[in-house]
């Protein structure tokens, strides 16, 4: 793990999820991990970290697990950033059990959180602003609009900006989708729980059902460079 600077009082590191096996894209990829998924001349991680920072990001933490050392290579021969570095897991320890062990790991009391295979491209200000703790806020979604949410399921929310549910996928209408991007307390996670688990089916539904998780809205496209096609599109858009 590379040594950084400390964040300010208000900033909260964002953690890239960048440990997955990525699976769907092994046949397009070969043995390459997926945040290295070549786009031209640069990988999707060198893309999205650019953007994170140029948004406002502080630092990233990369948590990485699978092929951990490939991407710690690439980091190392890439473009030198005071504001990255990384932690290792164990184990895979799935989406929920990577956010806690690193927020363990390095003391974090709140974190912004990103898929490391996808890209979200708008104004994400609104995701920098520290949670609201006191008023029941302790998980924050993006959300982003599409046309079609068949592949993504979509995201009940009410005029509160409070998240009520998840509509399952396979609906041909459009609408708000989650976009991949968190911000989230330690608190939100749970205190005593060690090994693996998911973020999205084991700790989500909960926090929504205790009117813990709000949502804001980013202008803005968004890409699952995870399937295929989407990869390939992004390729197109990004790769000069």
């Amino acid at each position: 793990m590379t040594a950084t600077a400390a964040a300010g009082p208000s900033a909260a590191p964002c953690i890239v999820l960048a440990g997955g096996l990525g699976t769907r894209l092994r046949g397009t990829l070969g043995d390459v991990p997926k945040c290295l998924a070549p786009v031209g001349a640069r990988s999707f991680l060198d893309i999205q970290l650019n953007a994170l920072l140029a948004a406002g990001v502080d630092e990233v933490v990369l948590s990485l697990g699978h092929q951990a050392e490939q991407v710690v290579a690439a980091v190392k021969a890439g473009p030198a950033r005071r504001s990255l570095r990384w932690v290792v897991e164990p184990s895979l320890l799935g989406t929920g059990g990577a956010i806690a062990h690193v927020m363990d790991v390095l003391g974090l009391d709140e974190a912004l959180v990103a898929n490391g295979d996808t890209y979200l491209d708008g104004d994400i200000s609104a995701m920098l602003v520290p949670l609201d703790i006191g008023g029941g806020e302790f998980f924050r979604m993006a959300l982003v609009q599409v046309p079609d949410r068949t592949r993504f399921g979509g995201v009940d929310v009410d005029g509160h900006g409070r998240v009520r549910g998840f509509l399952e996928k396979g609906r041909h209408d459009g609408g708000a989708i989650n976009a991949g991007l968190y911000r989230l307390a330690r608190q939100a996670l749970p205190a005593a729980r060690n090994g693996a688990y998911s973020l999205e089916a084991e700790v989500l539904p909960g926090l929504v059902r205790a009117g813990a998780v709000r949502a804001v809205s980013v202008a803005g496209s968004f890409t699952d460079i995870g399937v295929p096609e989407d990869y390939r599109r992004f390729c197109a858009e990004h790769a000069a």
